[in-house]
């Protein structure tokens, strides 16, 4: 047999070695592939974990922030913007995890990261579907949105959102009933020497200031809305910065109903007229019947009526009597030497009453004196009847009660400005006829004003204007 050896260049020596190379290649490349691998498998996994421990460290905030929203009911939450009790935040939960919050108008471009579309006016906008206005620091529509968002390692974030719809409450109005003696629309000036006010309701407010003092017979309340002097010292409560007590609309025609007599201005001597049926006529002098007949002792000058000496005598059973005065009067006179006279005097002008003539009301309405303009009471004119209780004086401008004089009821008086409440410069019904003789009201002298509230009181509303508020919170929004 015949062998040929093999050539150099055919020899297989090193293939071996060239397979254990290409071997260990694709191994070491299997081997750093699974490596990576599971590089980016325990990165995902550390990602879950953190997004795990954010999210939850997310609802947990938001859980939080939720309990103290619904909890609260004075926060106005659009306002302040800030979660109750707790604030904003950042709040840490560990060196790891922390949370915070935002209370966001749900028209807040923050929240799109871009403006809504409107205006509010134009149907078809977003804003105008959402009952908004575009303002982020308003809210139209009772509702914002509420965000919780945790940082967790690595620059995680979660953000979760709810609604909070916002409801509005305000207590239902109380009213009050008051009664006091002495009610003044305005400031009031207490100059008397042994002023008194007493009885069961021997009470002094004014819907301005109380100057003057010390007044220590006022065995009622001082009230009022502005100030009160410090010398002034009553047997009740003295307090200042109190509510108004409201003083009705005073005008002399109101009262014209209970008139007797009405003594107008018509002519240089004036007219004194009675009523037959529904129509006002002249009297009679001397007339044959009491219900037509003249009242006696009145005279007239210049829009002013007056009685001087005994006090006018009126023709009716028992001489009671209402007087309806078209102008202003003044009463100086004596009046029986006993007993009261049974008299009211309503005026469209100005009333002035002194010397020490002894009333009581002439009608069953216990209307005393009423007044479009001012009201003096002076001397030692007494209108404390103890037997016919709790009359009424009614100013529609200011009162000034000086002397020793005495009167049993209640004492209202509604300020208004003497220019703007005069006839001829203004058109205002129940406008002052003549000239004003105060600009001020003053209480002063030994006066004696005795009330037992008798009366209607007058009610006073009072509305809390501190609201409350009802928060809902509602629906659930993953942001991030």
């Amino acid at each position: 047999m015949t062998t040929h050896p093999m050539h150099p260049i055919r020899s297989e020596k090193g293939v071996a070695l060239i397979v254990v190379l290409l071997l260990l290649a694709v191994m070491a490349g299997l081997t750093t592939g699974l490596t990576l691998n599971a590089q980016t498998e325990i990165a995902m996994a550390h990602n879950e974990t953190y997004y795990a421990g954010a999210r939850a460290a997310a609802e947990a905030g938001m859980n939080r922030a939720v309990q103290q929203i619904i909890n609260d009911s004075v926060l106005d939450l659009m306002t302040t913007k800030s979660i109750p009790n707790i604030g904003n935040g950042p709040i840490a939960l560990n060196g790891d995890y922390s949370y915070s919050f935002q209370l966001l108008d749900d028209d807040d471009p923050l929240l799109y990261g871009v403006a809504l579309t409107g205006p509010a006016t134009t149907v078809g906008t977003q804003l105008n579907a959402m009952g908004e206005d575009g303002d982020p620091d308003v809210d139209k529509n009772a509702r914002m949105i509420l965000r919780a968002t945790a940082f967790g390692p690595r620059g995680t974030t979660v953000t979760v959102a709810r609604v909070l719809s916002r409801f509005t409450n305000f207590d239902a109005p109380t009213v009050d009933t008051v009664n006091p003696a002495i009610l003044v629309n305005g400031n009031l000036a207490l100059d008397g020497n042994s002023l008194v006010v007493n009885g069961l309701e021997g009470n002094i407010h004014a819907n301005g200031d109380i100057s003057g003092g010390p007044a220590t017979g006022v065995t009622g309340d001082i009230t009022a809305t502005g100030a009160i002097d410090e010398s002034i010292d009553p047997g009740g409560l003295k307090a200042g910065g109190q509510a108004p007590v409201p003083v009705p609309e005073i005008k002399a025609s109101d009262y014209l109903a209970l008139a007797n007599y009405k003594l107008t201005n018509v002519g240089t001597l004036g007219v004194i007229q009675v009523k037959v049926g529904d129509v006002w006529t002249a009297c009679e002098a001397g007339g044959k019947t009491a219900a037509t007949a003249c009242p006696t002792g009145w005279t007239y000058s210049s829009g002013t009526w007056s009685a001087s000496g005994s006090m006018p005598v009126s023709p009716l059973p028992g001489n009671k009597a209402t007087y309806y005065v078209e102008g202003s009067a003044e009463l100086h006179g004596t009046g029986k030497s006993t007993g009261f006279t049974q008299i009211s005097v309503i005026t469209e002008g100005s009333l002035k009453i002194t010397g020490n003539g002894k009333f009581k009301p002439g009608n069953d309405s216990k209307i005393q004196f009423v007044s479009n303009g001012d009201l003096e009471l002076g001397g030692t004119a007494d209108a404390d009847d103890p037997i016919d209780m709790d009359g009424q004086i009614l100013v529609r401008e200011q009162i000034k009660i000086y002397g020793n004089s005495e009167f049993q009821g209640r004492v209202m008086v509604e300020n208004r400005d003497s220019n703007a409440n005069a006839c001829t410069t203004s058109a205002v019904v129940g406008c002052r006829k003549g000239t004003s003789a105060l600009d001020a009201s003053n209480l002063s002298g030994n006066m004696t004003v005795t009330y037992n509230g008798s009366l209607d009181g007058i009610p006073v509303t009072s509305e809390d204007t501190t609201p409350t508020y009802q928060n809902i919170i509602s629906g659930w929004m993953e942001q991030q």
